[in-house]
């Protein structure tokens, strides 16, 4: 745990350079990610980002990396649960496509 605490707060301490860097303008980081302008770039300026806000701008700045992690993860997290039992049987999973579309309207 304390590994992973001291890898953020390097990617933390590092933000500002990572956002500048980026290949997108701050003006469209602000809007794509609903930070007010002079907000962002006080964020910038003073490296005073949340985690939240920090997986929000990778997210733009960083499409195709963001949704590799979020599927690697993803795929940890369900490897993890089927060593530990936690699935549905298949016949428990079937399902009526039309009961859905139904449900839908």
């Amino acid at each position: 745990m304390i590994v992973e605490l001291l890898e953020t707060k390097k990617i933390v301490s590092n933000f500002d350079k990572t956002v500048l860097e980026s290949p997108y303008k701050v003006e469209y980081i602000s809007a794509k990610a609903n930070i007010p302008l002079p907000t962002l770039y006080r964020k910038i300026r003073e490296n005073k980002f949340t985690i939240d806000e920090i997986l929000l701008i990778l997210e733009i700045i960083q499409p195709e990396q963001y949704q590799f992690e979020m599927l690697s993860q993803n795929i940890k997290i369900a490897e993890e649960q089927f060593r530990n039992g936690e699935f549905i049987a298949e016949e428990d999973f079937v399902f009526d496509v039309d009961t859905i579309l139904a449900n839908r309207k």
